[in-house]
């Protein structure tokens, strides 16, 4: 498996591609169920990474299929839920960062607080 496939939402798509992932935008979970089913129709492999809203509302039917495909495995990028402090969001998202790619992720607001301690 020699490549990473992120789906998220536009907001997101900058900070997938500055870790130097292949990212593609859905607004949607219709519009990135299609686009995950292009990929497994065409036998596409590599590790899927897919925003946790977009992934709750695709298809039950459709999950299975993901789930069957051995060349396409996935996992939920945790999103926001309005209770989340927003530094918390940054280290799950650099956690995931690092597992995925193996690079360690600092914010600059992260950064910041290091200097200040």
């Amino acid at each position: 498996m020699s490549r990473v496939l992120v789906i998220v939402r536009p907001a997101l798509v900058p900070g997938f591609q500055l870790a130097g992932v292949d990212t593609y935008c859905a607004e949607d979970s219709e519009t990135a169920q299609e686009l995950i089913a292009s990929w497994l129709d065409a036998r596409e492999s590599g590790l899927l990474a897919i925003d946790e809203t977009l992934l709750r509302g695709m298809a039950p039917s459709f999950l299975r299929r993901l789930q069957e495909a051995e060349g396409l495995p996935y996992l939920a990028i945790p999103g926001a839920q309005a209770s989340d402090a927003p530094l918390s969001r940054r280290r799950r998202l650099a956690a995931l960062l690092r597992r995925t790619t193996g690079y360690q992720i600092t914010f600059k607001s992260e950064e910041d607080e290091d200097r200040q301690s």
